[in-house]
């Protein structure tokens, strides 16, 4: 190899280990240098590493923690329980089926815990009634139909809802316990102890009170005179009206109502049993006369009076000496088992007794009851027919307390039918009854119209215009009253623009009017308007002047 090729070959010695300084110069950088890392770098990659470490220490600490709390919760036997119904405890969580409200987690230890606030006597009480209830066993039934029991949770039979846990039986109290045992025994020689006598307290009477009386012509209580400028009586609208002196002869009308009187009743008996053998009246509404045949009945006892009455017709002066005195008896026997004189009579002339004998309407009248049919065996107690004269009728009308006054006996009232406007009568009042419907508050009165032709029936409604007598009353607008259900007032204007409250007792409404019986006096001016913003400021005044 020439000298001229060796020179050619590169150096292949390794470059040296040691650094190399760079040059100032522009030319003197290395292109082959390794570029340095940015500044920070290492600061970085430090920060990330831990918090990495710190990441994977979270979860680990977070999954420890979780597995000790669940080996708790496991170690309590967490349980589900109503707040309202603390009978119902449930494994898992649900709706209470009693309130359906949410059930809340409790531990079993809570449940099995006693209240620390409960009394000895009570938590002995609670202990002895919980141990009776698990030595019997959960009683289950259904909240629709109490008389469904079960020993196990289900279904009712009969509505199909479920079954829910009966709440345990209250405890006896303390003191029913105590006053159940039996008193002991007093030792020898001590004093007699007094044994503790029970009292029952009467109960108060929950009946309203009535009002309280109250003195016409007084302020009531809770309310004050007051005194309005002329602005303030004008923008509130108050209007007065004088107490005026009126005849009230206004008409009081009423319902009413057609019945039958009672003493036209009358029933038709036998007095001795046996048989019907023959009916002459055979329905209801038939119209029928006094004497009038009705049925035959064929009596065994009967048929004995009437052969002893032909054997004794000839014994006159036999017996006891009394002429006839033997017939007489028979012909007695026979009146007072229902045989007339004339059928007697009828009996000796033929010389051989009736088999039937007939029964006669007792009144005049109308059948109402017909409860006999032929061949029926019929006894005194059957009542065969019903009879009522309707000849004559009572008119009742229903009259409101409040107006009760206004009618008196003798008082004219005209009764027209609702459903006929041709029915009318005129009578009078003569009988008020002495007593009052408690549902309706009503008196009833009773007015007795002839009914010869049987234009009113019984059961027939109407009303009934009483004409009362005409007399002079005080009387004011029916809105110048105030009710507040104790006390009745109204207020008086004494002054112009001072108005006081003055108590009064009232009488009849008449129309738009209401009588005043004490309390104004003629010509004193009330106020008719705006008595309800009156009534707010006297009270709302005396209110404030109690205060002070």
């Amino acid at each position: 190899m020439s000298e001229a090729d060796h020179n050619e070959i590169p150096d292949l010695e390794p470059p040296s280990s040691s650094p190399r300084m760079p040059s100032s110069g522009p030319d003197s950088a290395d292109p082959d240098a390794p570029e340095k890392p940015p500044i920070g770098v290492r600061t970085m990659a430090v920060v990330r590493w831990a918090i990495l470490a710190f990441a994977v220490l979270a979860a680990v600490g977070s999954w420890w923690s979780f597995a000790h709390a669940q080996h708790g919760i496991s170690a309590t036997a967490l349980k589900y329980q109503c707040p309202m119904h603390p009978q119902i405890v449930q494994d898992g969580p649900g709706e209470c089926p009693i309130c359906h409200m949410n059930l809340e987690p409790v531990s079993a230890d809570r449940l099995k815990k006693p209240a620390a606030s409960a009394a000895p006597e009570q938590t002995h009480a609670h202990v002895e009634a919980g141990a009776s209830s698990a030595a019997a066993g959960t009683d289950y039934i259904c909240t629709m139909c109490p008389e469904i029991h079960s020993d196990k949770p289900g279904r009712c039979s009969k509505c199909g809802m479920d079954l829910v846990a009966a709440p345990p039986k209250p405890a006896p109290a303390a003191s029913s316990s105590v006053a159940a045992q039996p008193p002991k025994p007093a030792a020898p020689g001590a004093p007699p102890t007094k044994e503790p006598v029970l009292t029952k307290e009467p109960l108060q009477s929950k009946a309203p009170s009535a009002r309280p009386t109250q003195t016409p012509g007084a302020i009531p209580p809770g309310t004050t005179p007051i005194s309005l400028g002329l602005d303030r009586l004008q923008s509130i609208g108050v209007r007065t009206t004088l107490v005026e002196e009126k005849a009230s002869a206004s008409a009081l009308r009423a319902t009413a109502v057609v019945s039958a009187p009672e003493q036209n009743v009358a029933e038709v008996h036998v007095r001795a049993a046996g048989f019907v053998e023959g009916i002459s009246v055979r329905e209801t509404g038939v119209q029928v006369k006094a004497g009038q045949a009705l049925v035959a009945v064929y009596s065994p006892e009967i048929y004995q009076a009437q052969s002893e009455l032909l054997a004794t017709k000839d014994w006159a002066l036999l017996g006891d000496g009394k002429p006839g005195g033997r017939n007489d008896a028979a012909r007695r026997k026979l009146e007072l088992l229902g045989v007339s004189s004339k059928t007697a009579d009828k009996v000796i002339a033929s010389g051989k007794p009736f088999r039937a004998i007939g029964l006669s309407a007792p009144i005049s009248g109308v059948i109402t009851k017909k409860n006999v049919v032929l061949g029926s065996y019929v006894t005194p107690e059957t009542t065969l027919y019903e009879i009522v004269d309707l000849s004559k009728v009572y008119i009742v009308a229903d009259i409101f307390q409040q107006h009760a006054s206004r009618v008196a006996l003798g008082t004219t009232g005209r009764f027209a039918s609702s459903n006929r406007r041709d029915v009318i009568a005129e009578a009078k009042v003569d009988l008020i009854y002495p007593q009052v419907n408690l549902e309706a508050r009503t008196t009833r009165v009773r007015m007795q119209v002839q009914n010869a032709k049987l234009g009113l029936l019984p059961g027939e409604y109407g009303t009934v215009e009483f004409m009362a007598v005409s007399q002079l009353a005080l009387v004011v607008p029916r809105d110048a009253i105030i009710d507040t259900g104790e006390h009745v007032y109204v207020f008086v204007e004494d002054q112009p623009g001072h108005f006081t409250p003055h108590a009064v007792q009232t009488g009849a409404e008449v129309g738009d009017t209401v009588e005043i019986l004490a309390g104004v006096a003629k010509g004193d001016k009330v106020v008719s308007g705006a008595t309800f913003l009156l009534d707010s400021e006297s009270r709302l005044q005396a209110s404030l002047a109690a205060v002070q």
